[in-house]
C-alpha cells in the first residue's frame, strides 16, 4: 500500500522532485557530451563543465596532464571528466550552463568530428522531456473533496 503522507506536504514533495530531476538532467547531458564530442587527444572530451557560470575556455591541453604527453592526431587518447557535477536547487540556480573550458573549444565544436550540434538538436530534447515526465503521481477525483493524489491524505482526515 502506498505511503500515506499529508496534503500539506505536497509541496515539499514535489519541489524535492523537481529538484532530483533537475540535477538528474543536468547530470546525463554531462556524462553524454564526452560521447558527442571530438576525441582527439580527450582533452577537450573531458573538459565539460557545469556550473551557475558561463565556463570559459581557458584550459591550454598542453598545461594538463596525462593529455599534455599526447600528440594531436596520435593513437594516445584519455577521457576522464576533469569537472565534479555539483549538485544545483531550481530554484535558487534556474540557470545551469554546461560548457567546454578547453581553450580550443570553438574549432573543436566545429570541427567535422564533433556531434554535439546533433546530440542538443536530438537527444537532449529526449532526455528534458524524459526527466521531467510525470512518475507515478496519480490524481483522483474524490467527490466533494475535490482532487487529491493518491498517496496522500488531507490534514486531519481520518486514516482508518
Amino acid at each position: 500500500m502506498a505511503k500515506k503522507r499529508g496534503i500539506g506536504n505536497i509541496i515539499t514533495d514535489l519541489e524535492q522532485q523537481i529538484n532530483g530531476d533537475y540535477n538528474i538532467l543536468i547530470e546525463m547531458i554531462a556524462s553524454d557530451l564526452p560521447g558527442a564530442s571530438p576525441q582527439d587527444t580527450g582533452f577537450f572530451a573531458s573538459s565539460w563543465k557545469a556550473s551557475t557560470q558561463r565556463p570559459q575556455a581557458r584550459d591550454d591541453r598542453e598545461k594538463f596532464a596525462p593529455w599534455s604527453k599526447y600528440k594531436r592526431g596520435g593513437r594516445q587518447r584519455d577521457i576522464q571528466p576533469r569537472f565534479k557535477v555539483p549538485t544545483f536547487n531550481y530554484k535558487k540556480q534556474p540557470s545551469v550552463y554546461i560548457g567546454n573550458t578547453a581553450l580550443y573549444a570553438n574549432s573543436a565544436l566545429a570541427s567535422s568530428n564533433s556531434g554535439i550540434a546533433q546530440y542538443i538538436q536530438g537527444e537532449m530534447g529526449s532526455l528534458v522531456a524524459e526527466a521531467f515526465r510525470e512518475k507515478g503521481r496519480i490524481f483522483a477525483l474524490t467527490g466533494q473533496q475535490g482532487v487529491s493524489p493518491v498517496g496522500y491524505t488531507r490534514v486531519g482526515e481520518n486514516l482508518l
